[in-house]
């Protein structure tokens, strides 16, 4: 019996993917398949711990507009989360995305496999538009929600602490996911040669603590968004050790782990032992990459205008559709790239695109 009943119904439909070639690398453009995605629970017995599981994989059929709310399957905290949506800004948080449920596999596979990590006191669903992207060009997506430490235990009143304790806890959590993805329990074929993670702030300690403990095993890179992997506040990763392709997407105007965070993201890229990119996005605050931007107080950095880290001038952050654009078209390029061998991608990866907004360093 499937572990994961739900995705284990999806069916390959044999046909094959619609425009497969391009004749220029776009990464800012859909991929040729329709992503899809779909939900469940995870039972860790050995650590008493349920899991909501989101798997965005490439999809067979038609893309539709679907609210964000309907990642949520409890009444209440839909309704919480849909008065948040109408007291935000209109133009910040994500209201709408396009891959439907459980459409579905488009034929193919092995697929490569992303692993991903949400921010403290987030949602597996954060960074659900880099997830779609990611499925539209026949790539599997899992994002496991931390039971603990998710938005609407922070709403609450409650939620787990920003400690090293919580580190753990999360860390078990992705490796518990990626030992059941390896295993084929989801319905979804992965290769176990071609796997990514990525994280997003608390996510980016998280998936650099699963690859330092993983060096010998799948998986071969990883992208860390906003966060340095290694830092006195979470302590357990030593950048030293991690011996993979590294991406650091380091957001210039990001007043949430203020000038010395950056600094320390700019410290891990120059100690990486191995392939590493330092990308730099101007005008952005630590949310412009999530669709969580601007929802809460807490989430506003990335949405409106703020005060610059050197001087403390008013300015205006990058528009929150383009801040979600950009970090798009940098994991889909990161992740081509190494998992694929993408030339078009690590060409693009070079430079940013020639994007403005980007700035590249390679080591």
């Amino acid at each position: 019996m499937p572990l994961f009943p739900l995705i284990s119904l999806l069916a390959c439909t044999g046909e094959e993917p619609k425009d497969s070639e391009s004749p220029a690398y776009t990464p800012e453009n859909p991929g040729p398949y329709t992503p899809a995605h779909t939900a469940g629970t995870l039972t860790d017995s050995a650590r008493n711990r349920d899991l909501l599981l989101e798997l965005w994989y490439p999809g067979d059929g038609d893309s539709v507009v679907t609210p964000i709310t309907d990642f949520i399957a409890d009444a209440d905290q839909k309704a919480s989360y849909q008065a948040l949506l109408d007291a935000a800004p209109a133009d910040c948080p994500s209201r709408n995305l396009s891959a439907p449920r459980d459409l579905p596999q488009a034929a193919g596979g092995p697929w490569p496999l992303v692993l991903m990590s949400h921010c403290y006191g987030c949602t597996r669903y954060s960074t659900a538009s880099v997830a779609e992207h990611l499925a539209s060009y026949g790539f599997v997506v899992l994002a496991p929600e931390h039971t603990g430490d998710t938005l609407f235990d922070h709403l609450a009143g409650g939620g787990l602490p920003l400690n090293a304790d919580t580190l753990e806890l999360r860390e078990g959590d992705l490796d518990f996911v990626l030992e059941k993805a390896l295993s084929g329990e989801f319905g979804v074929e992965v290769d176990p040669t071609r796997v990514g993670l990525m994280g997003h702030s608390f996510g980016s300690v998280t998936v650099g603590l699963l690859l330092q403990r993983r060096l010998n095993d799948p998986p071969r890179a990883a992208m860390m968004i906003g966060a340095p992997p290694e830092n006195p506040l979470l302590p357990g990763v030593d950048v030293a050790a991690l011996d993979a392709p590294l991406l650091f997407l380091l957001l210039q105007e990001d007043n949430s782990i203020g000038l010395a965070g950056n600094i320390l993201i700019q410290n891990n890229f120059e100690e990486a032992p191995g392939p590493a990119t330092l990308v730099e996005m101007a005008e952005a605050g630590h949310w412009s990459p999530s669709d969580l931007v601007g929802l809460t107080e807490d989430f506003m950095p990335g949405c409106g205008t703020g005060k610059r880290q050197d001087g403390g001038d008013e300015f205006s952050y990058l528009p929150a559709a383009d801040g979600r654009s950009l970090t798009r078209s940098v994991a889909l390029s990161f992740f081509s790239s190494i998992l694929l061998e993408e030339e078009g991608a690590t060409a693009w990866l070079q430079d940013g695109g020639g994007s403005e907004v980007l700035t590249v360093q390679q080591r």
